[in-house]
């Protein structure tokens, strides 16, 4: 039996309701649970009442049985796809046909249950393959057939003792149906929420991915760009401002050359980690800038706080060297201005980092309106 549930799976027999935590998933066992009950409901009660023979009650009673081990087996034994399929054959082909010639026919409640089985069935046959087909074609000719049966063939059909136990009849099968009704309609809703709810947390995962750099998981231009104008904006209150530090690791181009794309990757990921693991002590936002670029905004920052934190930087980068050595790289930082734009505020940065480069690589230089060197 397991061999040829997996034979059953791999040829793609799936239905939409594996997610053992989905809507869908919980509408599926919540509709087998309460199928299970109305079977052994109903096998009951025509019984008593005497609506068909005890037969008919004992095979509702064995119909239960089934649908409650189908539901075990969707719950308990991640079964759900196959038992969904199997349930809605069993119910067009077996079950609702039965119940068409022992529960009165065109005169009884089989057609409603039909109408809630096919709502049922289609919501949890995928869309598209020859099993959404079979399905609902059954729901589309069987009914249809059983209705010129009992014309052809009245005598084949059990009559209603009378109009009182057709009317009782009636009357709680519509109940019934309206129980199943809501148990589709909730569980469809809850689905669409969630579907809704995933659609939006894809959409901003999409966007929080937009304003990612792929390579190191940092700010990319773009978005870092737009966070300095917000902190910007910042900068004239009371408090102390933003500082951008721009770092640029030295010779970049030839470890490339030298080592290979792939180290020269790895030599930006390690940087990446080491940038991110110190701002992180000074609630400082990181991004990528550019091929070897890197910048840092730092808030309620001050020269010192700056050359500090350069400091703490470069003794992680000597303490943490690659394969071919510890990395090295300059820096150029400017607090932000009083007035001024962004674009100011990075000019005055990338002086210094020039400034840096300029005199002799590996330092750092925060500049001032003047360009002042801090070391």
């Amino acid at each position: 039996m397991k061999v040829w549930g997996r034979r059953f799976a791999a040829r793609g027999w799936r239905v939409v309701v594996g997610d053992a935590n989905s809507p869908l998933q919980r509408m599926h066992l919540a509709f087998l649970f309460f199928a299970a009950w109305v079977g052994a409901f109903s096998g009951a009660f025509n019984v008593v009442l005497s609506l068909s023979p005890p037969l008919y009650g004992l095979a509702l009673e064995g119909f239960a049985s089934i649908v409650l081990w189908m539901w075990y087996r969707s719950r308990w034994r991640a079964d759900a796809e196959r038992m969904a399929w199997w349930f809605c054959l069993m119910i067009i082909f077996v079950m609702m046909p039965i119940n068409w010639l022992f529960n009165q026919g065109m005169s009884g409640p089989t057609l409603m249950f039909f109408l809630m089985a096919a709502a049922y069935s289609l919501g949890v046959i995928p869309a598209h393959g020859w099993r959404r087909w079979l399905v609902l074609a059954g729901f589309l000719i069987m009914p249809a057939l059983m209705i010129l049966l009992e014309s052809r063939h009245p005598r084949w059909v059990e009559a209603y003792p009378s109009v009182a136990q057709r009317a009782t009849d009636l009357i709680v099968s519509y109940y019934l149906n309206v129980a199943i009704l809501l148990i589709m309609v909730s569980g469809h809703i809850r689905r669409v929420k969630s579907e809704q709810r995933l659609s939006r947390d894809y959409a901003a995962r999409l966007r929080e991915q937009a304003r990612r750099d792929s390579l190191t998981g940092l700010l990319n231009h773009a978005a870092f760009h737009a966070t300095a104008e917000a902190r910007l904006a910042l900068a004239g209150d009371r408090s102390p401002g933003w500082a951008l530090v721009i770092y640029d690791l030295d010779h970049f181009k030839q470890v490339n050359d030298k080592y290979g794309h792939p180290y020269g990757d790895k030599v930006l990921l390690h940087f990446a980690a080491l940038l991110s693991e110190v701002a992180q002590l000074y609630d400082a936002i990181v991004g990528r800038c550019g091929g070897e670029e890197f910048c840092v905004l730092m808030p309620r920052a001050s020269q010192a706080l700056i050359e500090t934190f350069d400091g703490r930087l470069r003794e992680r980068c000597c303490s943490q060297p690659l394969a071919q050595g510890e990395i090295h790289f300059s820096g150029g930082g400017a607090l932000a201005p009083e007035e001024g734009s962004v674009t100011l505020w990075f000019e005055r940065a990338d002086r210094a980092l020039y400034a840096a480069k300029h005199a002799g690589r590996d330092r750092l230089i925060v500049s001032d309106d003047r360009l002042t060197l801090s070391r």
